[in-house]
């Protein structure tokens, strides 16, 4: 233990008397594992921590499931909830919510809260209990009970300044007087949603906080979650579900088709984060590649070192030591090299962490939770370890098992290189050269990708459009009567504001991540029913809005003022569901009835394809219908400017309240902000690939030229020699950059070959472009090439400045 605490002591000294070597090797690997502790706190928090919950493993996400369409996560109506949660078995228990938007009314102004509506139960599934207070119990559920609420610890803060009375007191939502019964505890998070509700009320039937389709039709609105009893597995849960649902088909015999319609069961882990995966595995393998690239330089740099330290090795051996105390001397200071630099490396990672967590909210499940804890700090010293010995191992074994006389006949010559030396120090940038070329090459693939995915046509024109939330209170405007007539005035105001060229509403706004799909009986085939008949998206749009989006009107007309609750039933379908059902047919005139009221609706117009849920899904079959003939509670504003948009926010903001003192006005947004958030995952993996490509063509530029500049500094004799002889200047650059440059291609095609192999990996995550695209290949190694051609010619600049008559006279 002794001779150990001296082996540091002195390994140390080394390193004060070396601050240059110092700083440089610290840096790099300071670059190298930083990058690693903190994308691995990101991985750790999304994909590797359990949920916050009692028994995360046991929680399950269910859903509805189309077998025609194969679309999964499809919310479930009130009636198969309520079979799901009366005959379940292998469950223990399930509880249903869904999130919508609240108006809170303060002594300032109205406010728009996000809240939820969840069965009695919905707490008591996830293992939560109220910090203070109680939850809901059955009796909340009871048509007709007190309004009551559990509130969040934040909006405990936040509007209650944390009241130590809280329980008790009144909120007026919706028009509706609510008594606070329960706040939830301060780590309570429930991650479905953004942004996070705040207020939970009871009662997920309730009419008077449902639209009377909701109530009446069995309309699909609710998420479900369950939970399994202990010892029961995810197939006993999905087989249980699949009897349960048939049940509940045969509850509408010949209205579901139950070879189409189903359930489907996801743990609740990967209901929330699965979609990360693919995208948090590649940046964990890229600073994989750069930390492997910032301890190939640090080994180079120890190779140069080891030939400056041939004598006092030789020494020490002559002295008695033998060749294993020297390997554990060398590794104890490449050690202490790494642990330097992952303290640095952590400290850079706990700096960037606050940016990585405001990075685009919602974009990443989860990403807000990352945070370096002890299980990161754990990894983070594993890396240190393992890099001290992968960058120092070799250079140590070289170095010790040196032997002395071969050492000074190679230095004879005027080069300390030495032959196995220098063939390692090549191989190490060959690797790096190669590795380099697999990250930069995955780049360029997601940097043609995401510019691609840019590209797409969205169906609509987003600048100079802002976008207004509505969410109407069912209590004042229960009536289809009144909701209309709030979006008339509203649409009249919103026109008048100086600098508005259009505006309209709808009530799904494209690439924001709602989205109704209906089932209809398209004109010539019979209504058959629910689960039988087809699926198109729906929605409710008012007569200026394709004006106010510009989505291009490709036949017949669009609404007008006049297709009121009175006119005919009319509705505009897309290029898609017209060529679908009306191949080389003009659908104008055509009729398509909803699968539930069978009502016939007129075709007036077809409308060019919208991205319905983001740029890179196909284009889904879509039916728009006139809001005043089928009028919704919640819906957007959507207003186009002449100028700057920001500009007339203020003015519509006020129009708002002319119509409805009452109503908040929050979540304004421009358009392209939301396509912008459509696009907010892949944008951050992008920024990160090329972030640490970036890393590792710095590093690999780095390794080449320390290998030429050593090389040029331990053969200046020779340069002058050469030079005295009659070698000119093209001679000695030749000499040179050669064995450089010959470095780097046989790094880059080994690069090459491994990119072919590697980059088929992203294939899930690319869009418009192969995985071989030899775009993004050539343009890598051009790009390396010419970075390893400059590494290369500094160094042989400096060869070709040598004097050598001060050479000769050296001599």
């Amino acid at each position: 233990m002794h001779s150990l605490v001296q082996d540091v002591k002195f390994a140390a000294r080394l390193l004060r008397k070396n601050p240059g070597f110092t700083a440089v090797a610290v840096l790099t690997l300071a670059l190298g594992i930083g990058a690693n502790s903190m994308i691995f706190s990101v991985v750790n928090a999304v994909l590797l921590q359990p949920l916050p919950y009692r028994g995360p493993g046991q929680l399950l996400f269910i859903s509805s499931s189309d077998a025609r369409t194969k679309v999964n996560g499809i919310n479930v109506s009130f009636t198969k909830f309520s079979l799901l949660r009366e005959q379940h078995q292998v469950l223990e228990s399930i509880a249903a919510y869904y999130v919508t938007s609240l108006s809170l009314v303060t002594e300032r102004e109205p406010e728009a809260i996000s809240g939820a509506r969840a069965t009695h139960d919905f707490f008591s599934v996830l293992g939560v209990s109220p910090a203070r207070g109680r939850s809901f119990v059955p009796e909340d559920e009871v048509e007709g009970a007190p309004d009551v609420a559990v509130i969040s610890d934040g909006f405990w803060h936040s509007h209650f300044a944390a009241d130590e009375h809280i329980l008790g007191k009144s909120l007026r939502l919706d028009g509706r007087s609510v008594t606070i019964v329960g706040v939830l505890p301060p780590m309570f998070q429930f991650p479905l949603q953004f942004p996070k509700p705040e207020v939970w009320l009871p009662r997920v039937s309730d009419p008077a906080f449902l639209t009377r389709e909701q109530v009446r039709t069995g309309a699909s609105y609710l998420n479900v979650l369950a939970r399994m009893r202990g010892g029961e597995t995810l197939e006993r849960a999905r087989a249980e579900l699949d009897t349960l649902t048939s049940r509940y088909v045969g509850q509408f015999p010949g209205f579901v088709d139950s070879s189409k319609y189903g359930t489907s069961a996801v743990s609740l882990q990967d209901t929330i984060v699965g979609s990360s995966r693919p995208g948090l595995a590649l940046l964990l393998a890229a600073v994989g590649f750069v930390l492997l690239i910032a301890c190939a330089n640090v080994a180079n740099l120890l190779l140069a070192r080891a030939t400056a330290r041939e004598r006092e090795m030789a020494l020490r051996k002559a002295l008695g030591a033998s060749s294993t105390r020297l390997v554990r001397q060398l590794l104890i200071e490449s050690m202490l090299l790494s642990f330097l630099g992952g303290i640095v490396g952590v400290s850079l990672a706990v700096t960037v962490l606050p940016a990585v967590r405001a990075f685009s909210p919602g974009s990443v499940p989860r990403l807000a939770e990352t945070r370096l804890d002890g299980s990161v700090l754990v990894y983070s010293l594993l890396l240190c370890v393992a890099a001290g010995v992968l960058f120092g191992l070799m250079p140590a074994l070289q170095a010790a098992g040196r032997d002395l006389q071969t050492a000074l006949k190679e230095g004879s010559r005027g080069s300390s290189e030495g032959g196995h030396r220098g063939k390692l120090r090549g191989l190490l940038v060959v690797s790096e050269m190669a590795l380099a070329l697999v990250l930069m090459t995955g780049a360029g693939l997601l940097i043609e990708s995401f510019s691609r995915l840019l590209q797409v046509n969205p169906g609509f024109s987003p600048a100079s459009v802002m976008t207004f939330p509505i969410n109407l209170p069912p209590g004042p405007y229960a009536e289809p009567e009144k909701q209309v007539l709030f979006y008339r005035q509203l649409l009249e105001k919103a026109r008048s504001v100086p600098g508005v060229e259009a505006a309209g509403v709808t009530t799904y706004l494209p690439l924001a991540g709602g989205a109704r799909f209906i089932y209809f009986c398209p004109e010539g085939l019979a209504c058959q029913g629910i689960g039988k008949d087809p699926t198109a998206a729906l929605r409710l749009v008012s007569a200026d809005y394709f004006a106010a989006v510009r989505t291009p009107v490709l036949k017949g007309r669009v609404f007008s003022e006049r297709d009121t609750n009175t006119a005919p039933p009319v509705l505009v379908i897309n290029q898609t569901l017209a060529d679908h059902y009306w191949p080389g047919q003009d659908p104008i005139g055509g009729h398509v009835a909803n699968s539930r009221d069978r009502i016939q609706r007129e075709v007036v117009g077809v409308v060019s394809d919208v991205k319905f849920t983001a740029l890179n899904a196909p284009s889904v079959e879509e039916m728009y219908m006139p809001i005043e003939q089928l009028p919704a509670l919640a819906a957007t504003l959507v207003v186009r400017s002449s100028g700057n948009p920001q500009a007339v926010v203020t003015a519509v903001r006020a129009k708002f309240a002319d119509v409805d003192p009452s109503l908040p006005v929050t979540g304004i947004a421009s358009m392209d902000s939301v396509v912008a958030a459509s696009v907010a995952q892949p944008r951050l993996i992008l920024s990160f690939v090329i972030l640490f490509a970036g890393f590792a063509l710095l590093l690999a530029a780095i390794g080449i030229y320390g290998v030429m500049a050593y090389s040029v500094a331990s053969r200046r004799h020779e340069m002058g020699i050469r030079m005295s002889l009659g070698a000119e200047t093209r001679d000695v650059l030749r000499l040179v950059v050669g064995p450089g440059m010959r470095l780097a291609l046989l790094g880059i095609l080994v690069g090459l070959v491994t990119s072919l192999a590697m980059t088929r990996l992203l294939v899930t995550l690319l869009f418009g472009v192969g995985a071989t695209d030899p775009l993004a290949f050539s343009a890598a190694a051009i790009v390396l090439l010419l970075t390893a051609l400059l590494a290369c010619y500094l160094p042989a600049r400096r060869a070709t400045r040598v004097d050598p008559i001060a050479i000769l006279r050296c001599e």
